[in-house]
């Protein structure tokens, strides 16, 4: 009986840190996203949607954003050529006292995509 007892604690503990924080990340007062991928004749364009997120930094393949207002942000990349995308990455974000919360992150084309830091 004792076991059950310890199998259950143990379960609901771990279904909790599992659950707890639902954010991919939590960033304070910017993020940064960069990309080492080169490739003769292609390059990233970005696009943002919203007004939570600002541009202060853009330089060989590296973004920093910041806080603008709360509320929601998307980014998407994409890494193409002119007349054909070779990948396409999609974040969301979530800014709230100047907290950046990293809700979403999509892929296409890549397997995996870099983690805002």
């Amino acid at each position: 009986m004792r076991y059950y007892i310890i199998f259950g604690v143990t379960l609901i503990i771990t279904l909790f840190i599992l659950f707890y924080n639902p954010f991919l990340g939590v960033y304070k007062n910017q993020i940064t996203i960069e990309y080492d991928f080169n490739v003769e004749g292609f390059s990233w364009t970005y696009d943002i949607k919203g007004e939570a997120l600002k541009i202060v930094s853009e330089s060989d393949n590296k973004w920093v954003f910041k806080p603008n207002k709360n509320g929601f942000s998307e980014i998407t990349f994409v890494y193409s050529n002119g007349e054909k995308n070779k990948y396409t990455i999609y974040y969301k974000f979530k800014v709230h006292n100047n907290k950046i919360y990293w809700l979403e992150g999509n892929g296409i084309g890549l397997l995996e995509y870099p983690n805002p830091y």
